[in-house]
C-alpha cells in the first residue's frame, strides 16, 4: 500500500514538472533593421503668415560684459542677469578669492572678470562696480 502511494505522489510530481516547465520562445527573424525616423511621429509645421501689418517687438541689444546682480547670489554663487534687458541669467561660482573693487551687491551694475579653469569651466574672481550717469530729466 505504502509502495503504490509513493508512486501515485511521484507520477503527480513528474506530471506537475513537466506541464510547469520553462519553453524557449520561439526565434523570430527580424529581417532588415528599418531607420528610425521611419517610427518618428509626424509634426506639422506652422506656417508664417505673409501679413505685412504685423509689428516686431523692439530687439533690446545688451551689453557685453556688464550685469547686475541677482538675487539668487549665495555665498558660493554669483547669479549674472543681463544688464539692460534683464531678460538672460547666469549663474557662476566663486573663486576663492574674489577681488572687489567698489560694492557688490544684490543690484547692483557690475563688470565681471572671469578666470579659465584646466577644466574648462569658468568662475568669476574680479567684480567691478560700474557707477552709471543717468540722464537729466528736462522739464519744460
Amino acid at each position: 500500500m505504502m509502495k503504490k502511494f509513493f508512486l501515485f505522489v511521484f507520477a503527480i510530481l513528474i506530471s506537475s514538472w513537466v506541464t510547469t516547465s520553462c519553453k524557449f520562445a520561439k526565434n523570430e527573424e527580424l529581417g532588415d533593421t528599418v531607420a528610425a525616423s521611419v517610427f518618428e511621429p509626424f509634426e506639422p509645421r506652422k506656417q508664417k503668415s505673409k501679413d505685412t501689418t504685423a509689428t516686431l517687438p523692439p530687439a533690446i541689444h545688451d551689453s557685453i560684459g556688464i550685469y547686475f546682480i541677482g538675487e539668487g547670489s549665495t555665498r558660493a554663487q554669483l547669479q549674472l542677469v543681463s544688464y539692460p534687458s534683464r531678460r538672460d541669467t547666469l549663474l557662476y561660482y566663486k573663486a576663492r578669492h574674489v577681488k572687489v573693487i567698489g560694492s557688490a551687491q544684490i543690484g547692483n551694475t557690475i563688470r565681471v572678470g572671469f578666470f579659465q579653469l584646466p577644466s574648462g569651466d569658468s568662475i568669476v574672481d574680479r567684480v567691478e562696480q560700474i557707477k552709471l550717469q543717468e540722464e537729466p530729466i528736462i522739464t519744460e
